[in-house]
């Protein structure tokens, strides 16, 4: 994997990701921005360079969209289906994320 991968900040983006997306049934647009938010989070947390935001913040984004794809839309799909498109959804948006915070923090230090 990426020399660069800190687990505690990814784990810390995973449950920013879920907690967030929890929220987000009570705030529709915040529930899509919740991958976003824990992608940064972890590549924020991490540094880098751009690859290894894109992978902290994929791994935090696809972990939190997961655990949120399951828990919210295994109710009306199948639980694997809802499980996987929690996963793609946040990893598409957990690397945005990611690179979004290692360009966030190359920025402010």
């Amino acid at each position: 994997m990426v020399e660069n991968t800190n687990w505690t900040p990814v784990l810390i983006g995973i449950v920013v990701t879920v907690i967030i997306g929890l929220v987000g049934i009570f705030i529709p647009f915040l529930g899509v921005l919740a991958p976003i938010i824990g992608g940064f989070v972890a590549a924020y947390l991490v540094g880098g360079d751009y690859k290894d935001g894109a992978v902290n913040g994929g791994i935090a984004g696809a972990g939190g969209g997961a655990l949120l794809g399951f828990v919210l839309l295994g109710a009306f799909t199948a639980i694997i289906g809802g499980l996987a498109l929690g996963f793609i959804f946040g990893l598409i948006l957990g690397i945005i994320g990611g690179v979004i915070g290692v360009v966030t923090k190359d920025r402010f230090d």
